[in-house]
């Protein structure tokens, strides 16, 4: 399934550009594990395939169990799985995080 189809399983607020955190905390959890992605210049500072460090979340909405998805700032973000990103500086790819929604603040 396609991440961006989660988007209609949630109550989007903000012109359809977030959900409230009781929405995030009630479909989205922290796990343990670890992924080093990049943002590839989308951010305005990955250009070169610059990569950041975080914890994964999953959710608990159906046909999304498999999906990994990391929080930075108010973005929640999806792992795109077919998108190898080549870090310039190290030569080392890296998983591409394409945004899904914005968490409001409580």
């Amino acid at each position: 399934m396609n991440p961006n189809t989660l988007r209609n399983h949630l109550t989007l607020l903000d012109a359809n550009t977030a959900i409230s955190r009781e929405d995030f905390e009630t479909h989205f959890c922290k796990t343990a594990e670890r992924i080093t992605f990049t943002f590839n210049g989308w951010d305005g500072k990955s250009y070169d395939g610059e990569s950041r460090s975080g914890y994964v979340y999953r959710t608990t909405i159906e046909g999304y169990e498999d999906v990994r998805f990391i929080k930075v700032g108010k973005g929640l973000h999806y792992i795109d799985e077919d998108s190898d990103i080549i870090e310039k500086a190290t030569g080392i790819a890296h998983k591409e995080a394409e945004w899904l929604v914005d968490v409001k603040r409580a």
